[in-house]
This record gives C-alpha cells, sequence and structure tokens, in this order.
C-alpha cells in the first residue's frame, strides 16, 4: 500500500482524521484537525480508504499542546491537543451540516453556549481494573485499559476519591479482571460528585468475595459519601447489577438553580452539571414565550426537566422506562414541593399511544437517547394538536433525521443552539426549536 500526503479537515465521529486526495476521501488514525500529513493506506474500499498517520508534514494551526499526560493513549478526549476555538467552531459546524444535509435546512450559522470550564467538569467516571489493579479507561482504539492517576476532566472530588481507591487496592494487593481469560475480581468502578461536595461509589465485581478489608479502609478515609457492591459474573460485561450498600447515604445531593434532586447509583444525570443547568434555563425561556397549559417530557430520567419546569406548566407529563428512575423522580417532586407531574413508567414509544395529546395549549419536549426519536412517536406528535416542541439532543445526526421527519407535518425548525456539554470531546449537545406552521 502507497503512502499519501493529506490535509485533515475534519474529524469522524470516531475520531478518525479525515482528508481528500484525488477525489478519493481518507479515514485517518491519529490524525488531528488542520494539519497536513502523510498517511500509510491500510485498505482501499469503493468510495474511501483507511490510512493511519506516518508523520506530521505540517503541524495543525489549531493544535495546542495537551494538559493531560495521557493525551496520546487515552482516547476519550479527542480534543485535548485542540485550541477552544477551534472546538467550537467545529461543533458548531457538525450540527449545521447535518441539519443542511439531513433535514434540507439552509443554515449559515447557530447560537453556541461555550462552555464556562474545560477542564474538571465531568461529575462522574467509570474506570476499569486492569490485572494489575490500576484504575483505567478502556480504549476503544485499542481494546486495552490505559491505566490512569488523574482525569483531568473529572472535577476534583473524583480525583480525591480516584487516589484513594488506587492506593488501598495496591496496597491491599487487589488484582483486575481480565477481560478475555474472564478472571480477576475487580472490574469496574463508577464514581459521582456533586456540586456540594459528596461523592458515591459503585464496585463492580465478577463473582460474591468478602471485600470488607477494602470497603473498610475506604470508610475509614472519609472521602466517600455512598458506597454500593454490584456483582456481575457475566463475561466482559461491567453493568450494574444488584446493588448492595455497605456504608454511607442511599443517595447523595445535587443542587441545580433552587431545585435540589437526590441522585442514586442507577439515576441517569448529565455528566456536566452547570452546562445541564443552561440547557434547562434555554428550554425554560422558550416554555415561558409559550405558555403552555401541558409539557410532555419523554424519555425523563429522574424528571430533572419536569421539575426545573414545574413552575411553567400546569400539568407535566412525564416518561421515562426504568422504575427506579421514575421512583427517584416521585422522591424529587416531592423534596421540591412539586405536585404538578404525572408520571409514566413505560418506553416512551408505548406511552405516546396513552398520553392525552389533543389537549389545549400542550407542549412536546423530547430529551432521547443517541438513537433519537422512535417513527411512532414522530407520528403521533404529527397526527396530534401540538404545535411547539423542543428536542435537546446528543446527535447531530439524529436529531436532523427527525426535524426532516417532523417537517412532513408542517413543523417548521425555529431557532437551533448547541451547548459544549463535553469539552475536550467530539461529543456536542443541542436544543432545537420547532413550531408548526
Amino acid at each position: 500500500m502507497k503512502n499519501v500526503k493529506l490535509h485533515i479537515t475534519d474529524i469522524t465521529n470516531e475520531g478518525n482524521g479525515v482528508g481528500k486526495h484525488e477525489q478519493l476521501t481518507y479515514f485517518v488514525e491519529n490524525a488531528i484537525l488542520g494539519e497536513m500529513l502523510e498517511a500509510k493506506v491500510i485498505e482501499y474500499k469503493k468510495n474511501f480508504a483507511t490510512a493511519i498517520k506516518v508523520e506530521t508534514i505540517e503541524e495543525s494551526p489549531f493544535y495546542e499542546k495537551p494538559k493531560c499526560i495521557y493525551a496520546n493513549i487515552c482516547d476519550g478526549c479527542d480534543f485535548q491537543n485542540i485550541n477552544y476555538e477551534a472546538q467550537v467552531q467545529y461543533k458548531k459546524n457538525k450540527i449545521i451540516n447535518n441539519i443542511n444535509r439531513i433535514a434540507y435546512e439552509s443554515l449559515e450559522d447557530i447560537n453556541f453556549l461555550e462552555a464556562d470550564q474545560r477542564y474538571h467538569y465531568r461529575n462522574k467516571v467509570e474506570l476499569k481494573i486492569d490485572v494489575y489493579g490500576n484504575l483505567s479507561y478502556f480504549s476503544r482504539k485499542t481494546n486495552d485499559n490505559i491505566a490512569i492517576k488523574e482525569c483531568i476532566i473529572a472535577n476534583e472530588k473524583i480525583n480525591q476519591v480516584m487516589v484513594s481507591i488506587q492506593e488501598q487496592i495496591h496496597l491491599l494487593n487487589y488484582s483486575g479482571y481480565d477481560a478475555r481469560k474472564n478472571s480477576g475480581l475487580l472490574k469496574n468502578i463508577i464514581i459521582r460528585s456533586t456540586t456540594q461536595g459528596q461523592s458515591m461509589v459503585v464496585i463492580v465485581l465478577s463473582k460474591e468475595e468478602d471485600i470488607s478489608d477494602l470497603t473498610k479502609a475506604l470508610e475509614t478515609q472519609g472521602l466517600i459519601d455512598s458506597l454500593y457492591i454490584s456483582v456481575n459474573t457475566k463475561k466482559n460485561n461491567y453493568k450494574i447489577q444488584q446493588l448492595n450498600k455497605v456504608f454511607g447515604q442511599d443517595k447523595i445531593l445535587e443542587i441545580m438553580g433552587d431545585k435540589k434532586f437526590l441522585i442514586s447509583p442507577k439515576s441517569f444525570f448529565q455528566v456536566n452539571t452547570s452546562m445541564a443547568y443552561q440547557i434547562y434555563l434555554l428550554a425554560k425561556k422558550h416554555i415561558q414565550d409559550i405558555n403552555p397549559s401541558t409539557i410532555i417530557d419523554l424519555y425523563s430520567g429522574i424528571s430533572t426537566t419536569s421539575i426545573i419546569l414545574s413552575e411553567d406548566a400546569n400539568h407535566i407529563i412525564s416518561v421515562e422506562i426504568l422504575d427506579q428512575a421514575v421512583q427517584d423522580a416521585r422522591e424529587n417532586a416531592s423534596l421540591n414541593a412539586v405536585k404538578n407531574i404525572e408520571w409514566y413508567a413505560m418506553p416512551a414509544e408505548k406511552a405516546i399511544d396513552k398520553i392525552e395529546l389533543n389537549a389545549k395549549n400542550s407542549l412536546a419536549l423530547f430529551d432521547p437517547p443517541r438513537k433519537g426519536l422512535d417513527e411512532n412517536i414522530i407520528n403521533k406528535i404529527g397526527a396530534s394538536n401540538i404545535n411547539d416542541i423542543i428536542y435537546i439532543s446528543c446527535n447531530p445526526s439524529t436529531l436532523a433525521r427527525d426535524v426532516k421527519r417532523l417537517k412532513e407535518y408542517d413543523f417548521e425548525l425555529i431557532e437551533v443552539t448547541g451547548i459544549d456539554m463535553f469539552v475536550n470531546t467530539l461529543h456536542v449537545e443541542s436544543v432545537a426549536i420547532l413550531k408548526r406552521k
């Protein structure tokens, strides 16, 4: 295979650089946005080729030296080596290009809320434990565990807890998990921390075993407010199963504005608290302009959005598939003296068949997973009397696809705002406002 010289003009969702040579598109591993490089071709396909970077010929004008010491081996943050202005422009372009290409819009620019913190913003991390007992991130490119001592996008409390756990694992000689051999004890550790300084840890084990010496040592150090153990015996599976609280509080407390939220081990809560709150305030502003009598909040999690918006409608219907999340939502509503939320504990695509969609002056609010909206939801909303939609999205391509579908029911895209929820990564959040003609 030959080598080619390429100018990297874009980055794919998988983190590969994009360059063109003689009308053929190349996807290049380890490329930096904006650089000129030499790449070795790995494979030619009909319409593209894959390659790996051999060397940089001309450094990217957007390059900056990474602050993270693991930037070259951990692929969790694709943009550690790109200046922030270029990150913002990339994310704006990503939203604009997807919506224009897929939804047939003609956006030239969009509003964009830049992050208030580039580092130490994440309130949750998940770490593997390698065979040597090291806390590690899993590399999607190499399928290897990358041992780390700190994560500079995780908040300070999480990093303190990481150090504490790592010290005790090594001191007590615990082994990690080898996915290839399905051997070893400690599989996974989830750490959460709130703006109130509270922390929660879940340790996932590969089998039932007494680790009380480890948990007692962690309790003694006093950094963890809530610790759970979960056992998952399935090979190469790290998910939380049944939980056993070892010590501390059942839940930890987060505060957004004047609202309080109790977070349990399985709760979905946005990983960037301050930027998530900006999203809710943006939604709140648009809702206040519309003044709906009913808000239908699909994919509501622990009803964070519903509770924050509870003063802006007479009635809120909150839909969430997980029973535990609905239980948490009810508790959080009670904690905030919110009494106007009605819950549906079922998949959104089934709940939409049961919800009254033709009540006067209703608004639909979506915050779906990356796969976007189920077709049944779009069809039912399209056939209803609902004229206003707020769509919160973590995936510009599925947002664009759903906007295109909704336009078939005479909805217009009124406004799109990008939000930099996931700084130093390729991911971006957005809020779209749609109104029926």
